[in-house]
Formats: C-alpha cells, structure tokens, sequence
C-alpha cells in the first residue's frame, strides 16, 4: 500500500503535467478541403439552373412540405390509417407480380 507522501507527490506530478498540458495552445485543425461533386451532382444542379430552379430553392420547399406534414397524424389519424393501408396494399400487390 502506498504511503500519503508517495500518493502526494503522484499527485503534485500529475498536476504539473496537466498544467503543462493546458499551458500549450492546441493546434487548430487543418480545414477540410472542398469535396468535389460528382458529374451526376453537377448535371443535375446545371440542368435545374437551366430551367431556373434553384438547390436552396429545393431545400426550402422539402422543409416545409416536411412541417406540414410532421402534425399530419395527429391532426388526421383516419387520414394516415387509409393512406398507410393503400400504401401497403399497392406495395403488396407489386410485389407479387
């Protein structure tokens, strides 16, 4: 068993070493570089610019189509319970075939 004065000065060690330790600055990390798109990305993103659509524009519209549809079961439950029968019975369907 160690003695009070060995355990003091383990102690007073490790303090020094993590004074030591929080003294230096840590090093900033390095900034990820950009990653490239793919040339599907870029066609896809082209082709919507052509036709004036913007990805921003895309993104708004499938966070609010997601709000309003977030409450959708609570609000209609009878609503969702059919919805989610045909749902399954057309999947079911399809996939006998």
């Amino acid at each position: 068993m160690a003695t009070k004065a060995q355990l003091e000065a383990e102690l007073a060690a490790l303090k020094s070493q993590l004074a030591a330790s929080n003294a230096k600055p840590a090093p900033e990390p390095e900034p990820d570089p950009e990653p490239e798109q793919n040339d599907e990305q870029s066609a896809f993103t082209a082709l919507l610019k052509e036709h004036g659509v913007d990805t921003h524009d895309i993104d708004a519209l499938w966070a609010q189509f997601s709000s309003e549809l977030s409450d959708l079961p609570e609000k209609k439950p009878l609503l969702t319970a059919v919805a989610a029968f045909g749902l399954g019975f057309a999947l079911g369907r399809m996939s006998k075939s």
